[in-house]
């Protein structure tokens, strides 16, 4: 860290991020990206913040695991900033090949001189990062090559780091346990995939949710073609390639550094996401409205499948996300959308109209997105699964209310909890008889290449006379 100070420093800018998005709950990708684009960071400063940020919340049950056994200090009890410290140097130890594991050590300890200023706590950071570098076996080791799987700590890419005692539970005797601190997840999420999906499918999930998500790109062909738009890429040497006629992913790049966004050229989506305007069966000239549209992902989507037909309500409870929404509307020169805010929930909608089409993206637990969520696992509890299903059964309840005779009604979530899907499909159509299932797609994260997530489009089977319709 030589002629460097903490102002531009990169890993004293992680370690400011990550205290950050705990003590205030603010989202890690808002405060990289606003960072990222001060212009004080090179791209490889750029690259190691978003790596250290988001590998550092991904794995933090089993950096903490690690903190905890090397610690002679109660876990609760360990200063603030030197927890965010340790939890960065342990990550660039085991996680990350290209960084030498004496300057992560050197690195992290001249960060606690900085920002602590104990000699106490300088001699406990380097403790703690110099006993765990003497307890790694292996950094590279095979699944083969792994004698004790209380040894083994679980990198990417069938890669494990051995140590030389057992510092994590016996996966025979407890396998939640040892699922959720090998792959950093909240153990009643693992006791619920296992019993679902068994233990190598919930191991296959968690790793998806540790890796690096693939940046998806809707492209804006009101404003540039498919192959105007990687050829555009291909010029500023970003590999890129199409997946169907209407999106491309692209590889090795901060959505940031790609050009055309201010353009409108592109909405960053997710395939998965995707599918659910399509899933809608817009038509031309419909009347449609989204129930939860902030950020306007959703809605752009619908309004490119009007053709700027028609016309879209698109409705949020947050001022500030539809600020969003009306931003991108505007970047993506999308016209026939009235921004609305107002609660979804509860028939309390500021509608007197009825819709022609209505999707319900609703507020969710995430756990189809924990890749791209990185904070999500930690924030969410299991009440909060019963509390959400409340809700979400709500908002669909008020949509029904507000579709029109022979109209379609999408929901949708990022969940893959049944609780949070197929359970509040099943409870609606048996509460409703004038309404059909008459489709539902589930994927589970990796499962298509993308995220996971559910949508059902339910048909109402009202008739009514060309003098009713609306």
């Amino acid at each position: 860290m030589k002629n460097s100070s903490p102002k531009t420093d990169v890993r004293y800018e992680c370690i400011r991020i990550l205290r950050e998005i705990d003590e205030k709950e603010v989202f890690a990708q808002e405060l990289v990206t606003e960072r990222c684009l001060r212009g004080d960071l090179s791209q490889r400063d750029k690259n190691l913040l978003t790596e250290l940020v988001n590998g550092v919340i991904r794995h933090r049950l089993s950096l903490d695991t690690l903190i905890s056994f090397f610690s002679k200090i109660s876990f609760n009890k360990i200063e603030p900033w030197v927890l965010y410290v340790l939890r960065a140097g342990l990550y660039q130890m085991i996680y990350l090949d290209r960084i030498p594991v004496s300057a992560a050590v050197n690195t992290s300890v001249e960060l606690v001189k900085k920002l602590v200023r104990r000699t106490d706590a300088v001699r406990f950071t380097n403790a703690i990062l110099r006993s765990a570098e003497r307890s790694i076996q292996n950094k590279s080791a095979g699944e083969s090559e792994i004698s004790d799987p209380r040894n083994a700590l679980y990198r990417r890419n069938n890669q494990w780091c051995t140590f030389r005692y057992p510092l994590f539970p016996d996966p025979g005797k407890h396998p939640a346990s040892y699922i959720a601190i090998n792959y950093s997840h909240p153990e009643w999420l693992i006791k619920r995939w296992i019993s679902r999906y068994g233990k190598e499918k919930t191991r296959e999930i968690c790793k998806t949710d540790n890796s690096t998500p693939k940046i998806f790109l809707r492209v804006n062909q009101g404003e540039i073609s498919i192959q105007e738009f990687l050829a555009l890429l291909d010029k500023e040497g970003i590999r890129a390639r199409a997946i169907d006629d209407s999106a491309v992913v692209v590889e090795n790049i901060a959505v940031f550094e790609i050009p055309g966004f201010a353009e409108g050229l592109f909405f960053v989506q997710d395939r998965a996401a995707m599918k659910v305007a399509q899933f809608l069966k817009v038509e031309k000239t419909h009347t449609v409205l989204d129930m939860c549209a902030a950020p306007g992902g959703k809605t752009t989507h619908i309004a490119e499948l009007l053709g700027n037909t028609g016309w879209i309500y698109a409705l949020d409870i947050s001022a500030k996300r539809l600020q969003l929404t009306r931003e991108n509307c505007q970047r993506m020169g999308v016209q026939n959308v009235s921004i609305v805010c107002g609660d979804a929930s509860g028939g309390k909608t500021p509608f007197r109209m009825k819709f022609d089409r209505i999707l319900i993206d609703a507020p969710c637990s995430n756990t189809g997105v924990l890749s791209r969520r990185v904070e999500a696992r930690w924030r969410i509890k299991e009440d909060d699964l019963y509390k959400l299903a409340l809700l979400q059964y709500s908002i669909l309840k008020t949509g029904a209310s507000l579709l029109k005779p022979d109209g379609y009604m999408v929901y949708s979530t990022c969940s893959i909890e049944p609780e949070e899907n197929q359970d509040i499909i099943k409870k609606f159509m048996n509460s409703e008889s004038l309404f059909s299932l008459d489709a539902e797609e589930y994927y589970l994260p990796g499962m298509e290449g993308g995220d996971g997530g559910y949508m059902a489009r339910l048909y109402n089977k009202q008739v009514c006379s060309n003098s009713r319709r609306q």
